[in-house]
């Protein structure tokens, strides 16, 4: 397994900030995850500026965010945006040797009449999304996207199973969506044990989608880590904090730190 840092952490004219926060930790084994912005001129310059660096840490990759819709129909201006962003996050996991590439079903809200048509065009946007990524070597994983209060959560916790257990794609599980959910972390986490790949690591009041430190919520960050022990050891995890986190340096330099303590985390040489 890998520890990884979020760059979902910096606006794309922050994204260099990134290395300064690895260069604290001193860990050449801690990784990063690329939040990527392709709507953004300043992520992309950083991006070619700064490719040979990236390449010195492990590299897993979201899937784009904004701008994306994959529920929208072929055909649809959004669905062909959407494709480019994610053809441009193939070539760059082909550069950096991405671990994985996450996957949102939807980002926009979810009106019931319209919840069958967005799973089936989400699906077969995957379906064609998993075999350009064949040809980049890389793998897709599907996260539980979206949260009650923002009205955009596609799959509830029994059908978020049965869409996991379905398909061919690893899973990720985002701890803090599952959790201002509802969903019984210990029942998904339990099902899924053998699909899950991954794990995006924050924390919340229990309703927002707060992205906040591991520590700070609601959210028992401690039960969860016993889950994770006794059925996903090997499973990545990912600091996925949001920007208000970014000038508290020392609280996730502190995090990733106690991370590695609570998983007891060996160094894997990054070749």
């Amino acid at each position: 397994m890998n520890i990884y840092i979020s760059t979902n952490l910096y606006t794309p004219n922050e994204l260099e900030n990134i290395f300064t926060v690895l260069d604290k930790i001193n860990d050449k084994n801690i990784g990063i995850e690329i939040f990527p912005e392709w709507q953004d001129g300043q992520f992309i310059d950083t991006i070619n500026k700064k490719l040979n660096k990236f390449k010195d840490y492990h590299i897993s990759l979201h899937g784009p965010y904004y701008g994306t819709e994959h529920s929208k129909e072929k055909g649809t201006m959004a669905y062909e945006i959407s494709k480019e962003y994610f053809i441009s996050t193939l070539e760059l996991s082909k550069d950096l040797n991405s671990k994985y590439i996450v996957y949102h079903h939807n980002n926009c809200k979810v009106e019931l009449k319209n919840k069958r048509e967005m799973i089936k065009n989400s699906s077969e946007n995957l379906l064609e999304l998993n075999e350009l990524a064949k040809a980049y070597g890389t793998d897709i994983v599907v996260e539980n996207a979206g949260v009650l209060s923002h009205n955009n959560m596609l799959f509830n916790e029994k059908e978020f199973i049965a869409m996991a257990k379905s398909i061919s794609n690893k899973i990720l599980i985002d701890i803090g969506h599952a959790f201002a959910n509802k969903w019984d972390l210990n029942y998904v986490i339990s099902e899924l044990k053998d699909k899950i790949a991954a794990y995006h690591l924050h924390n919340n009041d229990g309703v927002e989608d707060n992205h906040n430190r591991i520590r700070n919520g609601k959210l028992n960050i401690d039960s969860f880590f016993e889950i994770y022990k006794k059925y996903t050891p090997d499973a990545e995890l990912v600091l996925e904090y949001s920007k208000n986190c970014r000038e508290d340096m020392e609280g996730i330099i502190a995090d990733v730190n106690e991370i590695k303590n609570i998983v007891n985390f060996k160094n894997t040489i990054k070749k």
